[in-house]
């Protein structure tokens, strides 16, 4: 059983920090380190810490001598860890007991360089409110589908050469981009892990902090313009803004679509030459799928018969039952 070390950054985490360690050290796989980096914190989140340390010798604390951030305490929790697998966890969140023998697993059997699950969404008191299942790992050039529980070879992080602490509040989707050009995914179908929804996590803080949402729409931005460089290695500007607007839920007008259809076939092109991408007929659904969206919001300019029969041309031998239903009901009946 090979090691696996997780890493815990957490600031000012008091009030969920305990329960968070517990489901790492109560693990069914127990060959593990727990890595726990506290960001300056100002609460009782030291002496909890502390407390956990003094208990069992899986835990390592790193203190760091000034606030970092989650990107730089990542790397910083990395950098320490001896294990041949490594993940990351979360001050407010929890994994189910059997989650790293899981994934473990699976990596291993899969031969797969990272391996990601589905998750519960719980509320501020731990009550479950659903379960999020993803999507197939072809769709994450459209959004972050890794997700908040995974596990990875340690080789992924140095390929990666980290975490880019530039990137504040899209490090792990970041992260998950750049590794597509080196490494190998496979998906768990089952819950693995406790997602807590508050008011002070940085999902909320993003949706609710003008100041956040700005510094996370940079980077996005920055983010997207980067991954376009590692995979078609040219900074292609019209592939990143469709992929910034599409996250970012900003309209697209589909004679956009139209002009830049070029640059699109190309981009998947290449796309189907990667491991992680190298199903046709998948790629093609997941912008299938988007086209499809984009035509249906594009509202000021209605002429829905002229875009299906765009997308019919596009996309006939990728069609669906649902797909065809949309568009005939969009190009007659809307």
């Amino acid at each position: 059983m090979k090691l696996i070390s997780i890493i815990l950054p957490v600031y000012n985490g008091e009030k969920y920090l305990a329960i968070s360690i517990e489901s790492c050290l109560k693990q069914t796989y127990q060959n593990i380190e727990l890595i726990i980096v506290n960001d300056c914190s100002t609460d009782t989140t030291l002496a909890i810490i502390n407390n956990y340390a003094a208990l069992d010798n899986r835990i390592r604390v790193i203190n760091n001598e000034k606030n970092r951030k989650l990107p730089a305490s990542l790397n910083i929790g990395h950098n320490a860890a001896k294990g041949d697998f490594i993940t990351w966890t979360s001050h407010d969140n929890f994994y189910e007991r059997n989650a790293l023998e899981t994934l473990y697993n699976t990596i291993s059997e899969n031969q797969a360089d990272i391996v990601y699950s589905d998750f519960f969404l719980i509320d501020d008191t731990g009550i479950r409110v659903r379960k999020v299942e993803f999507i197939g790992i072809e769709n994450i050039i459209f959004g972050n589908f890794v997700g908040c529980c995974f596990l990875y070879k340690k080789e992924v992080f140095v390929r990666n050469n980290g975490y880019n602490e530039i990137f504040f509040l899209v490090e792990d989707y970041d992260f998950w981009l750049r590794a597509v050009s080196h490494s190998r995914y496979v998906q768990v179908k089952s819950a693995l892990y406790n997602y807590r929804k508050h008011g002070e996590s940085l999902t909320n803080q993003i949706a609710t902090n003008d100041s956040k949402k700005e510094t996370w729409k940079e980077n996005i931005s920055k983010m997207y313009t980067d991954f376009c460089k590692t995979i078609v290695f040219t900074e292609d500007s019209k592939i990143s803004e469709l992929l910034c607007k599409c996250l970012d839920y900003q309209k697209i007008d589909f004679e956009w679509l139209v002009i830049n259809d070029i640059e699109i076939q190309n981009f998947k092109k290449v796309l189907k030459q990667n491991q992680n991408f190298s199903d046709e007929k998948l790629i093609e659904k997941v912008f299938l799928k988007k086209t499809i969206e984009i035509m249906i919001n594009d509202t000021i300019y209605k002429n829905n018969f002229l875009k299906s029969i765009f997308i019919l041309k596009k996309y006939a031998r990728f069609l669906d039952k649902n797909a065809i239903k949309t568009l005939v009901k969009y190009s007659f009946f809307n």
